[in-house]
């Protein structure tokens, strides 16, 4: 096979899979939304293009931007997600924990659903503990 034939082989096998990539994230829409409460900052993250069968992945970050360092009461994981869209159930811990938030200190939290329900599902944030944090749901639409 000669160098020039090689190139066009791998021309035509490459750039179909390069195409077919691109096309299975077109329709995959990745919101964040966050909000603000007194020394914290909670961000969420999720996919709001869901098909049913699929799992939708969550995350959510919490910042102390705070100076002095605080302690705070709270349950296990500070951060907690439900999802209309699916049949599970989380057992969360009661308020048994404490932290030290130092300035610029980070918490994440990943979570993630089987989908089960067709329609507009909606994901709700909780923080659980001292810190009083109120985000609206995030609307997910599953096909």
């Amino acid at each position: 096979m000669t160098k020039m034939s090689s190139w066009i082989l791998m021309l035509v096998l490459v750039v179909p899979m390069i195409f077919a990539g691109c096309s299975l994230t077109e329709n995959e829409e990745i919101v964040t939304q966050s909000v603000v409460a007194s020394d914290f900052v909670l961000e969420v993250t999720t996919s709001t293009n869901i098909v049913t069968g699929e799992a939708i992945k969550v995350k959510g970050t919490l910042k102390y931007t705070g100076i002095q360092p605080v302690e705070v009461s709270h349950g296990k994981p500070i951060i907690r997600f439900y999802f209309s869209g699916s049949n599970e159930e989380r057992n969360y811990k009661d308020m048994a924990y404490l932290t030290e938030f130092k300035s610029g200190q980070l918490v994440e939290v990943e979570d993630e659903f089987i989908v089960t329900k067709k329609g507009k599902q909606n994901l709700l944030v909780n923080i659980d503990g001292d810190i009083s944090l109120t985000m609206n749901p995030i609307e997910i639409l599953v096909k």
